[in-house]
């Protein structure tokens, strides 16, 4: 079993979500309430944090390819980059 350090604040599961692909990678915006995932398909997602409510989608394309290595938000929260 994984213990964490009194240190560390207790939190609990609200909420559970059941997605079509495997998720690789998520980041939560430092200013907003979004959440961007991308899953093995090569879709990057955004959605609303609490509601879980789809803002866009950005499908994998011949330009793109499938594979996403990284997602990063900009500081102030109005950028998200892709690679």
């Amino acid at each position: 079993m994984l213990r964490f350090p009194t240190c560390f604040p207790s939190f609990r599961v609200v909420g559970e979500k059941q997605l079509p692909q495997e998720i690789i990678f998520l980041v939560w915006s430092p200013k907003r309430d979004l959440i961007a995932l991308a899953n093995t398909a090569g879709e990057v997602l955004l959605h609303r944090l609490a509601s879980f409510h789809r803002v866009w989608s950005f499908p994998p394309n011949e330009n793109t390819g499938k594979e996403v290595t990284c997602l990063a938000w900009r500081p102030d929260g109005k950028q998200l980059t892709v690679s």
